[in-house]
């Protein structure tokens, strides 16, 4: 009788370790079928395929874009690379998107850094000068915007027209599209004349032209510009009113 009893708790036994075996692998099937697992899978699919592809520098507004975009696929994710470890992509995300920040300094690093062996020749001869590093740093870096600080007479000029010339011989960047801004007239007749010594069709102005041009585009009669002697003679007439006068 005894012994009927251990051989039915036996095989009772057998029976649950084979049920939980079962109902493991029922769930294991169950959660790479979840719609939310497949669609947040082909976001991960589409994430990789983009940063597989790059081919150009990645500007902080674009790698935030890129964050934005999949920031719903990480939160789905976030935690589970072990969880889905039949799928070695979820890791794979969570590693690159966690550190995207990094990632993309580090790609465009690389970039950079392939962008100046691949136009070495280009750069060494900007208006018959060799650029430095430093120059050929500025003008590849393609930042949504950069700020160059340097010092009187260290090449800022001629780092701009290597920028200009490279955004539209390598880059083939429409030489109308491209704008560049001076405080004073003889900043943008030197730049305008240098300009056209290389050849580009890009045209500097001042701000103040470039200004005064938008208001002359939307109206028909637009106002007189002044000078400083009328500004002069306005601010004194003004300073000469009675409230002035104690």
């Amino acid at each position: 009788m005894a012994g009927a009893v251990v051989v039915l708790l036996f095989l009772a036994a057998i029976v649950i370790i084979i049920k939980f075996f079962q109902t493991q692998k029922s769930r294991e099937v169950e959660k790479y079928q979840d719609p939310a697992f497949l669609k947040n899978l082909r976001k991960i699919d589409d994430f990789l395929e983009q940063i597989a592809h790059f081919n150009d520098y990645i500007t902080w507004k674009k790698r935030d874009e890129i964050l934005k975009k999949y920031q719903e696929t990480s939160d789905f994710f976030r935690g589970k690379s072990k969880f889905y470890k039949k799928q070695p992509c979820v890791r794979r995300f969570n590693d690159t998107y966690e550190n995207f920040a990094e990632f993309i300094k580090n790609y465009n690093r690389e970039y950079v850094a392939a962008q100046k062996q691949l136009n070495r020749d280009f750069f060494d001869n900007i208006e018959g000068k060799s650029l430095d590093d430093q120059q050929r740093q500025a003008i590849i870096t393609d930042e949504y915007s950069n700020l160059i600080i340097a010092g009187a007479g260290s090449g800022k000029t001629l780092t701009i027209l290597g920028k200009v010339k490279y955004l539209v011989e390598k880059r083939n960047i429409d030489p109308s599209k491209i704008l560049l801004l001076s405080f004073t007239r003889k900043t943008v007749e030197e730049l305008n004349q240098r300009l056209r010594n290389l050849g580009l069709k890009t045209k500097a102005t001042t701000f103040h032209k470039l200004g005064y041009d938008y208001i002359k585009h939307f109206q028909k009669n637009p106002p007189a510009v002044a000078n400083e002697n009328l500004l002069h003679q306005t601010i004194k007439q003004f300073l000469k009113n009675d409230r002035f006068c104690a």
